[in-house]
């Protein structure tokens, strides 16, 4: 048996990675303390003056924007410096030494409200030398202990090198390793992290140990939307769509924080609209609407998934949709009526849409028994892109040219928000469901739902 778990990209100090959590609005923005000491070694700088190290702490709204200045400060002539920092949410921010106009290092530390964070270090080498302290960055460095040991292991896992009962009691040993990890740094971003990479530990093959830690922790304000989104997953396919809105009833009942509220009843509305309840969806998205009409990132939630409520629920036809693979073969929606398919919208470039190749493969030479096909419309600009990628894979269904569609028309008719996106449909030509990033995991269930039908129509 495979066992599927998702090996998160963890939260290194010494990297670049910024990941942000949400934290409760408050009317004063958040602040902490920044200072420390960094030196010069003697055999770099033999003057002793350490003075016009620059130290800044900087975040960026999304890829495309320009990064904001969160703390900046100079050191004095004895290495010295201090500062406040002002942030919006708790989180990991990159940070940045320069000397002279030149950048020495880069580093990364979490920011929170109310902390104290102390950075000691020594150029030139920075990198390897510095020490970051405060209540949350020693808690993310034990989990980065942790996590280091763990990819190790699971590089031996993904080769398939432990297998069967040895697999299971890995698992489950570093499961309890990450649960141990967040026992003993509650209301802490690193804790967070700790019951993520447990729970995803649990997921795919101990449902019930894993619901048995969610509900260890539901009652937590901040811990809520992971008990939401866990439990929805497991409790969805296990017992079924109203037990699983009952537990997400009972978690907004729990919290007493808004944006954790909040979440939950996206959790809601995106569980109906994937089960084809798309009349109540659109009802509780009104109410939603009207109930967060103030928040910015609520308002962008909703106008995604009205769309697809709107033009892209399970049930209505798929868009309209042609183009010539590069062999010269035509391929139409209406030409696809009569056997189900895959429709993957995607950069073949995107490493999730590369993880999630073989499985792909394997799914499709299992159901193509049944009629199914898959049919990819790449993303990517350059057909050389394209024929690289497929050069040392397999490509048993179509996939269109570079330049065979409007792309910018192709993204607003199918609301591609993230990718890969993809669409199961029926013989019929219509939406099973709609799949965005990790949801294809569940695909199985969606093909054997449209393998049932299938036999029953015929």
């Amino acid at each position: 048996m495979k066992y599927l778990f998702k090996l998160t990209p963890f939260l290194l100090l010494g990297g670049w990675l910024l990941t942000l959590t949400a934290c409760s609005n408050t009317s004063q923005q958040p602040t902490a303390i920044v200072k420390g000491k960094i030196t010069v070694d003697s055999t770099v700088d033999p003057t002793g003056d350490f003075s016009d190290i620059g130290v800044t702490i900087t975040h960026k709204d999304s890829a495309g924007a320009q990064s904001d200045t969160l703390f900046h400060a100079l050191t004095d002539s004895l290495g010295n410096f201090s500062g406040e920092a002002h942030f919006n949410d708790r989180g990991i921010y990159p940070m940045h030494i320069t000397r002279y106009g030149n950048r020495i290092a880069n580093s990364a530390l979490v920011l929170e409200d109310q902390d104290t964070v102390t950075i000691t270090g020594e150029l030139p080498d920075f990198n390897k030398n510095h020490t970051i302290k405060s209540h949350e960055n020693t808690a993310m460095n034990e989990l980065n202990r942790v996590q280091r040991s763990f990819n190790r292991v699971a590089l031996y896992i993904q080769a398939g090198k432990i297998k069967g009962d040895s697999l299971k009691m890995e698992l489950d040993k570093w499961s309890n390793l990450f649960w141990s990890v967040y026992q003993d740094n509650k209301n802490t971003l690193a804790g967070r992290q700790a019951i993520v990479q447990s729970l995803n530990l649990l997921q795919s093959w101990n449902g019930s140990k894993m619901m048995k830690r969610i509900r260890a922790v539901q009652d937590q304000d901040e811990l809520a939307d992971i008990a939401a989104r866990y439990g929805t997953d497991y409790l969805s396919k296990s017992e079924g769509l109203d037990p699983t809105l009952q537990y997400l009833d009972s978690l907004q009942t729990i919290t007493d924080d808004n944006d954790q509220s909040m979440r939950i009843a996206m959790e809601k509305i995106k569980l109906l609209y994937d089960s084809a309840r798309v009349e109540t969806a659109a009802n509780q998205l009104a109410s939603f609407k009207k109930t967060y009409a103030n928040q910015k990132a609520a308002k962008q939630w909703a106008q995604t998934i009205g769309f697809d409520l709107a033009n892209l629920a399970p049930g209505d036809s798929i868009p309209n949709f042609s183009f010539k693979t590069s062999k010269g073969q035509a391929v139409a929606r209406d030409s696809l009526l009569g056997h189900p398919y895959i429709l993957e919208i995607s950069y073949l470039s995107n490493d999730l849409y590369k993880e999630q190749f073989d499985r792909t493969l394997a799914i499709y030479y299992i159901y193509k028994n049944f009629g199914l096909n898959v049919i990819t419309i790449p993303l990517d600009d350059s057909q050389v892109t394209i024929n690289a990628f497929f050069d040392e894979r397999a490509k048993p269904w179509p996939v269109a040219k570079a330049d065979a569609f409007d792309k910018q028309k192709l993204l607003k008719r199918f609301n591609v928000t993230n990718v890969p996106t993809r669409f199961l449909v029926n013989s019929q030509g219509r939406i099973v469901r709609k799949y965005v990033g990790p949801e294809f995991d569940d695909v199985i269930r969606g093909l054997r739902k449209v393998i049932k039908q299938t036999k029953e129509s015929s």
